[in-house]
């Protein structure tokens, strides 16, 4: 983590705890693209079509608007990423402005030429490897692509490492029925076998898609699932928390949602978020705001109230919410938690991986 993005985060927590009126957030979610190439059974991006959505100069100037309203870290998401040509533009853009650059990708586009812009664009770098059997990641995700995904980790970890590259490449799985039983191959995959630098667990979301209900874990899985992961967490950099770990399938936390940012495909801002938003029906207070028009800096301080109405929300059950919630307030658990159990152990994994280079 640069130094500039420490002082964000230590900003935005101060000023969070001190002022009531316009809260700073310190995390955005940009939906790039809606669509993707893959055919998960617990989504339904891979449904979409083509549909208008911000060109470059419009992303940047909803990036240059993060920024102004204090965010430090931006993850480009989808659908698939990849298919959007300008990724790295944008990326690269939002890391000259002080933005810490994520990704979120299945991988399945990836040339070895892209090696060089990874390490120029991101600082975080997440690959879905939900299964280490071919068989089952077809059932899950629809394709049959396991062995190449694993061959196309194996050319970035090797080119990172040739260019001594400080990019953070996680394994991100998302637990299920299906691949429950795997969590200890999974992590041997990720770190033994593909020499990845860390990896992310989180449940599935069983209002993902229309058949992602069928992949639920059970509540004996998803403790099998906790007990093997906190048996590794000492052995492996896994970027989980110790409380995510012990409160898996039963988080308590107080959401505050403006704590991040989410903007869809369409550079629509969602408030208070993508859940609450994508219902008016139930929920009629959630707006959908075209950012191509209207400033995020107005918007976000004309709509307080929104986020306010939800800060003691715990509607999802996603771990990346919980523990960016815990965070939002508790020091001990940023300090603690975050920098000495998640933050720090990649690091100095990808600092013995760049070492071995010479």
């Amino acid at each position: 983590m640069n130094n500039s993005a420490g002082l964000g985060f230590f900003r935005n927590h101060l000023a969070n705890r001190i002022f009531n009126s316009v809260k700073r957030p310190t995390y955005a979610y940009i939906t790039i693209t809606a669509l993707c190439n893959s055919r998960c059974r617990y989504c339904d991006s891979w449904k979409n079509t083509v549909i208008c959505e911000p060109d470059t100069d419009e992303w940047k100037g909803i990036i240059d608007e993060l920024v102004r309203i204090g965010v430090v870290t931006l993850t480009f998401s989808g659908g698939e990423p990849f298919i959007r040509k300008d990724l790295f533009e944008l990326a690269s853009y939002a890391r000259s402005q002080g933005l810490i650059t994520m990704v979120v990708t299945n991988l399945s586009l990836f040339k070895e030429s892209h090696i060089e812009k990874i390490a120029e664009s991101f600082d975080f770098f997440g690959i879905s490897i939900d299964s280490t059997q071919p068989e089952v990641y077809k059932e899950i995700r629809g394709v049959d692509w396991l062995e190449r995904i694993k061959g196309n980790v194996r050319t970035l970890m090797a080119g990172l490492t040739e260019l001594k590259a400080e990019v953070q490449v996680c394994g991100m799985v998302t637990i299920s029925n299906r691949n429950a039983h795997e969590m200890h191959e999974i992590l041997h995959l990720i770190f033994d076998d593909l020499g990845m630098d860390t990896i992310s667990f989180n449940l599935l979301d069983s209002s993902g898609g229309t058949t992602a209900g069928e992949l639920t874990p059970t509540e004996d899985q998803i403790q099998y699932c906790s007990r093997i992961i906190s048996d590794h967490k000492s052995l492996y950099p896994i970027s989980n928390s110790t409380r995510f770990l012990s409160q898996i399938g039963n988080f308590d936390y107080r959401c505050n949602p403006w704590k991040c940012v989410q903007i869809n495909e369409n550079g629509l801002l969602l408030s208070p978020c993508l859940f609450i938003s994508g219902k008016p029906d139930i929920f009629p207070e959630g707006r959908k705001t075209d950012l191509c028009k209207n400033k995020l800096s107005d918007v976000w301080r004309e709509q307080q109230k929104i986020y306010s109405q939800y800060a003691d929300c715990k509607l999802c059950n996603l771990g990346c919410v919980a523990e960016s919630a815990w965070s939002t307030y508790d020091l001990q658990f940023i300090i603690q938690d975050s920098f000495f159990g998640m933050i720090w152990p990649p690091m100095k994994r990808i600092h013995e991986r760049n070492c071995r280079t010479g």
